[in-house]
């Protein structure tokens, strides 16, 4: 028999018996809904801590910082030093696209009657679009540069932080909107915290203090709220060493020559463990992002087999509801199956007839099911969105996603199971003696 005629003979034995094919094929249906639903909540979920975890930071970057274990650990154990000489090592080795040293430190800004603190990261500021930190407005300051004008990047809460010292009003109007401004304001930096709280602290015994300098302040920029490390307020690291030399008695005990931390960029996500395994054998603690999503998707990738086996045994009833409908098909058609045996029709075309009203079950089954689930899925995302919160850019983050690799497979999974549970009774139907099938009434 044709290919053809093989389909047209399998679905009209089906329409026959509509309301035990529509039953037979509900259960495939509920099957493919139930896996294709519940292995959907497991990508959704991983996506969703991938996407989250992008949105803290870059997921090629390695954190660097002196206080490795001494057997490849997180921190915790002996220093290490953090130098110009690390930072070209970690540069040269293999994986590796870019480098960045950091020193962290402190300072103050007046601008007017108000002032702030402010969280100081010195970096290379030819580095800092390649390693993901966004600007809110403006532009990063120039590399190098003298102290009589100094350019910063401003934190994303720095304008917002201002305040009057001499009765800690924040400077702010009626309407919650910062008195202080990129564009009328003017500000200066120091070290010394005497130069911002003058009337609350006196030079002790009465004796003259030499002051710490003021520095002009241009702000170039801000930073991104929702962006990598928004917090920090950001300054070339060669203009902070200049600036650390001259104010070593009110920035502590600081070396400009070491780094606080170096963030080392790998050229791909394939090569940051290994890159981050490399660096811990020299002594050094790190942190990556990466990391830390690794642990959690294989945490995913156990829900999502847990969820995907829960729908699976959904798919074998249905399975057994179609290997049922086909064998009471069998007993109902044996006298035809006989009358087709007699006028030539062969052995394999009884096995393949059978096991197209089989597979025709299991694609409708797919394919009703396939639709179902997309209409679950939007359903289970809208309904979760408020909980579930947003990226900072606005997107909500879902639960559920269905990529159409899995909708393919759902489909051919289906045919299938719908083929596996038709196997015995087309096999079955096959056999049957043409002599008693005929004489079966």
């Amino acid at each position: 028999m044709r290919f053809i005629d093989l389909l047209r003979t399998a679905f009209l034995n089906l329409w026959r018996r509509k309301l035990r094919a529509a039953l037979t094929v509900l259960g495939m249906v509920i099957g493919t809904a139930s896996i294709v639903v519940m292995i959907s909540l497991g990508i959704g979920n991983s996506k969703a801590m991938e996407e989250m975890f992008a949105s803290w930071g870059d997921l090629t970057t390695i954190t660097v910082n002196a206080y490795g274990s001494g057997m490849g650990g997180r921190g915790g154990g002996s220093e290490m030093t953090l130098d110009k000489r690390a930072a070209e090592g970690f540069a040269a080795m293999p994986g590796v696209k870019a480098v960045m040293p950091i020193i962290n430190s402190w300072g103050m800004v007046k601008s007017g009657k108000y002032a702030t603190d402010l969280q100081l990261a010195a970096i290379d500021m030819s580095q800092a679009e390649a390693f993901g930190l966004k600007l809110e407005q403006g532009r990063f300051a120039h590399s190098g540069g003298t102290l009589n004008n100094i350019e910063i990047v401003f934190s994303g809460y720095t304008l917002q932080n201002f305040y009057n010292p001499k009765n800690w009003q924040p400077a702010v109007d009626a309407n919650g909107m910062p008195l202080v401004n990129l564009e009328r304001s003017r500000f200066q930096m120091t070290f010394d915290y005497n130069n911002i709280y003058d009337n609350q602290y006196e030079d002790p015994g009465g004796e003259p203090v030499q002051r710490g300098k003021f520095y002009k302040l241009t702000p170039v920029g801000t930073m991104d709220q929702e962006g990598n490390n928004s917090w920090y307020s950001y300054i070339d690291i060669n203009v902070f060493q200049k600036l650390a030399r001259e104010n070593k008695n009110f920035m502590g005990d600081i070396d400009i020559n070491k780094y606080t931390e170096i963030w080392v960029k790998c050229q791909t996500t394939d090569t940051v463990l290994d890159t981050k395994a490399a660096i811990e054998e020299m002594g050094y603690g790190t942190y990556t992002l990466l990391e830390g999503l690794e642990m959690m998707q294989e945490s995913a990738r156990q829900t999502q087999l847990l969820l995907g086996g829960i729908g699976a045994i959904s798919l074998l009833v249905a399975a057994i509801g179609i290997a049922n409908t086909m064998i009471m098909s069998i007993y109902e058609r044996t006298r035809e199956i006989g009358v087709m045996k007699v006028i030539g029709a062969g052995v394999g075309d009884i096995r393949k007839m059978f096991l197209m009203e089989a597979g025709l079950i299991g694609v409708c089954g797919g394919v009703l099911g396939l639709i179902l689930s997309y209409g679950a899925s939007h359903l289970i995302n809208n309904l979760a969105g408020d909980y579930m919160g947003t990226l900072p850019d606005g997107t909500p983050l879902g639960i559920s996603s269905i990529p159409p690799w899995l909708a393919m497979f759902a489909l051919a999974f289906a045919f299938f199971i719908g083929i596996l549970a038709g196997w015995y009774p087309a096999r079955r139907a096959s056999k049957l003696s043409p002599i008693l099938a005929i004489r079966n009434e």
